[in-house]
């Protein structure tokens, strides 16, 4: 664990890092320097290209749900016209009821 003179580095996530040099005031470091030790996975042109690979992706996903929506549609309506319960009720004749 570590103590309270010390707090661990927290990185963008929240979350403690360990590996990560604890940094105390006299320690600074320039904002290059720093720049310079992200992860290189927060680069502009890989969140660019993570943007459009989750926007092909959610495109995908959309575009198979409504054709999956449309085929059930589709088979719900032929079993609905398959049982005859599409069809128009029965006339029913009224009958008096004796007094």
């Amino acid at each position: 664990m570590w103590n309270n003179q010390n707090p661990p580095e927290f990185e963008h996530d929240g979350f403690p890092h360990p590996h990560h040099p604890q940094r105390d005031g006299a320690d600074e470091t320039s904002p290059d320097t720093e720049q310079e030790s992200l992860d290189p996975n927060l680069s502009p042109e890989h969140i660019k290209a993570t943007k459009k690979s989750l926007k092909r992706i959610y495109i995908t996903l959309l575009i198979m749900g409504l054709l999956l929506g449309g085929l059930v549609s589709v088979g719900v309506v032929i079993a609905l016209d398959r049982m005859g319960l599409t069809d128009a009720p029965a006339d029913v004749e009224e009958t008096e009821m004796p007094d």
